[in-house]
C-alpha cells in the first residue's frame, strides 16, 4: 500500500529509507521508482521493550537529503503528501511538520476504510496549519530537518525500554534548540488499525510516562540538550 503512494507522490526527488526487523515484506515483484535502503533493526537489548527507537537512528544515519520524513508501516497517504511537506521546509528550514490521521479496519482498493478510531488532533477551531507543543508530534507521518535530529543527537534509545512517548521528548529538545512545530491539517493520512504488540504495553507506558518527566526536568535544567546517538 506504501509503496503504492509513494510511487503515486507529485513530488519525485527523495530516497525511500526502510528500518525492518525482516526482508521479505515484499510479496511479488515491486517496481520501486525511487533509491531504496534498507536497514536491519538493532538486536534487543535486555530489558527492551522493542527496538523502535534504534531502528530509527538507524535510519537517521542512512538518509543523505535534507529533510527526513518519517512514514510507519500500515500507512496511507495522498498523492501530495511529500510536495506539502518539502514546501514547509522550503519556506522555513526551522520547521517540523506532524500529519494528521485517522485508524481504520481494513484496505480496500489498496486505502483504509472502515474508521475505528479518530485523531484527537484532527481539528478546525485553530485553522489548518499552526505551530503546537511536542505532545502534539506524531512519527506516523511527520517531517524533521535531518539538521534538527543532528543537532540533538537523535532519539533516545533507552526509550526502548518503554512503549511510546520518545517522539515526544525527541522535540522537546528539537524545540529547545531553535526548531519550530506544527501541525498540517490539510496533510491526512490514513493508518490501518493494529493492536498493542503486547498485554505489557500499558504497563511499559505508565513506566515511561515517569521517564517522560525525568527527561523533561533534565532538558529544563539544560543537562539534556543533546544526545549522542547521532
Amino acid at each position: 500500500m506504501l509503496v503504492d503512494c509513494l510511487r503515486k507522490q507529485t513530488f519525485k526527488d527523495f530516497e525511500w529509507v526502510i528500518a525492518t526487523n525482516r526482508f521479505d515484506f515484499f510479496t511479488k515483484i515491486t517496481k520501486v521508482d525511487c533509491p531504496l535502503t534498507l536497514v536491519f533493526d538493532p538486536p534487543k537489548r535486555k530489558g527492551d521493550y522493542y527496538r523502535l527507537n534504534g531502528a530509527w537512528n538507524r535510519a537517521f544515519k542512512n538518509t543523505h537529503g535534507d529533510l527526513v520524513v518519517s512514514i510507519v508501516d500500515q500507512t496511507w497517504i495522498a498523492p501530495n503528501c511529500l510536495e506539502k511537506l518539502w514546501t514547509h521546509y522550503e519556506i522555513n528550514s526551522k520547521s517540523c511538520i506532524s500529519a494528521v490521521g485517522h485508524q481504520y479496519k481494513d484496505e480496500v482498493d489498496g486505502k483504509p476504510e472502515n474508521l475505528v478510531w479518530r485523531d484527537p488532533r484532527s481539528r478546525t477551531d485553530q485553522g489548518t496549519f499552526y505551530r503546537v507543543r511536542p505532545t502534539e508530534m506524531e512519527f506516523c507521518v511527520a517531517s524533521v530537518p535531518l539538521k534538527a535530529l543532528y543537532d540533538v543527537g537523535g532519539i533516545d534509545e533507552e526509550w526502548d525500554k518503554y512503549a511510546a512517548l520518545s517522539e515526544k521528548e525527541l522535540m522537546v529538545r528539537i524545540e529547545k534548540a531553535g526548531y519550530e512545530l506544527y501541525l498540517d491539517q490539510t496533510n491526512e493520512y490514513r493508518a490501518i488499525h493494529h493492536p498493542r504488540l503486547s498485554e505489557e504495553w500499558d504497563e511499559r507506558y505508565k513506566a515511561g510516562c515517569k521517564f517522560y518527566e525525568w527527561c523533561l526536568r533534565k532538558v529544563l535544567d539544560g543537562t539534556r540538550l543533546k544526545l549522542d546517538y547521532l
